[in-house]
């Protein structure tokens, strides 16, 4: 599921149960036998930045599943495609902030203002946005994908995540421009 199918309405603990335990591999619902991954109930997480590509930039609650496995305890939260570990911002609002920054070259602020549900004030309204250059140094780690990157400089790397992405937008899908596209790919990804 999406963030967006999400913010509309949180799934039932069935349909989100993970197949089998991250801890320990054990299958959730062996067939004939005991539910091994049980429903812990739900925890609220926030997720930051527009849930289109065109879209207003959004602060949304979800309230994501957390289940616990019987064989070896670890908990797990189960949350929709596109939100990243660790991070505020949807894997898709990151994306697009990149592709808009890195490839459209568009300003920080600029970013910033499409992106980010907050509207800077005082010095940090006229200087570009921090957290960009955070997002070109990490994305490897934010975007796990199986092709393998060359070692480059941080720019170059984001800018072959980004057409990678891009890659992954659904066949079906009928975007208006290249960041759309991305934002879609990104959106894929679990």
């Amino acid at each position: 599921m999406e963030i967006k199918s999400w913010v509309s309405a949180t799934p039932g603990v069935s349909e989100v149960r993970p197949a089998t335990c991250a801890g320990c591999g054990t299958a959730s619902c062996p067939v004939g036998e005991n539910l091994r991954v049980h429903g812990q109930g739900l925890v609220e997480r926030q997720v930051r930045g527009p849930l289109g590509a065109g879209g207003t930039p959004e602060l949304v609650t979800l309230s994501v599943r957390k289940y616990e496995c019987q064989v070896c305890g670890v908990v797990m939260t189960v949350v929709p495609r596109g939100v990243l570990p660790g991070r505020q911002y949807s894997g898709s609002a990151i994306a697009l902030a990149l592709w808009l920054y890195l490839l459209d070259a568009l300003s920080g602020v600029a970013v910033r203002e499409r992106v980010s549900p907050w509207r800077p004030t005082g010095r940090s309204a006229r200087r570009g946005w921090a957290q960009l250059y955070r997002w070109v140094r990490d994305v490897r780690s934010l975007f796990r994908l199986s092709r393998p990157l060359p070692e480059a400089d941080h720019g170059d790397v984001a800018k072959r995540v980004l057409f990678s992405l891009v890659a992954l937008c659904p066949a079906g899908l009928v975007a208006p421009s290249d960041a759309a596209r991305v934002f879609a790919g990104a959106a894929s990804l679990r």
